[in-house]
This record gives structure tokens, sequence and C-alpha cells, in this order.
């Protein structure tokens, strides 16, 4: 039999096997060049106050918070102190009057945080 004569669409079926293999060793090789690239680079240093909030050193500061007297105006408080750049956790204990927040030093400050939550519509001390 003639490739000629042949059915069709068996001719070529070796062609593309060979094809998906070499694409896919390709592939691999990229990735492993990617990846000895990659452990070669130096990594940013990331000090205190630097990065993600996650990253850095935090301050804990608790405030005695008057004027609520909902869970409305807890939120309210949580939403006004996390504007503040530098919050990175408010938790309001709204029976006790209090807040409990979690701060990037490097970014704000207890006055401040207690200025945001005036501005919000509460009465904020150390």
């Amino acid at each position: 039999m003639t490739p000629r004569e042949q059915r069709p669409g068996t001719g070529m079926r070796g062609a593309g096997y060979v094809q998906v293999v070499l694409v896919l060793v390709v592939v691999g090789i990229v990735t492993l060049v990617a990846l000895r690239l990659f452990e070669r680079s130096p990594m940013p240093q990331v000090g205190p106050g630097a990065g993600h909030p996650a990253r850095a050193v935090l301050d804990r500061v608790e405030l005695q918070v008057e004027g609520m007297s909902s869970e409305a105006d807890a939120a309210q408080v949580e939403e006004a102190a996390r504007r503040q750049p530098g919050v990175a956790s408010i938790r309001v204990d709204l029976s006790g009057g209090r807040a409990e927040v979690a701060f990037n030093p490097a970014q704000t400050n207890p006055d401040q945080i207690i200025a945001a939550i005036a501005r919000g519509g509460f009465r904020a001390r150390r």
C-alpha cells in the first residue's frame, strides 16, 4: 500500500505525537531555567515598618470608646479606625466600651487612631 492509498487521517499520527513531546520538553526546560534564575535572584530585605502590615512589627493599643450603644456604632468605630493608614486590625468590645487596635508604628500612632475614631463621631482615649 502506497502512502496515497492509506486511509485518510492515519498517515501523520506519529508526527503529531512527536510535536507534543517536543513542546512538553521545551516547556520543562524553560521552567527549570526560570526556577534556577529565581533561586539566584536576591530577595528584597524587609525591615520593621516596611512592606505588608503582617510582615511589619505591629504595636497594640487598647482604647476606651465612648458613645457606642449598638452593633452599628461598633461597626462605625471599626470602619473609622481601619481607614487610618497603618491599622492592621481592630477588635471592638461594645459591652465594655473598648477597642483593641493593632497598628504599624511606622505608619500611624495611637493619637492618629484616636483622631480617626473622633472623625467617625465617637470619643476615644487611652
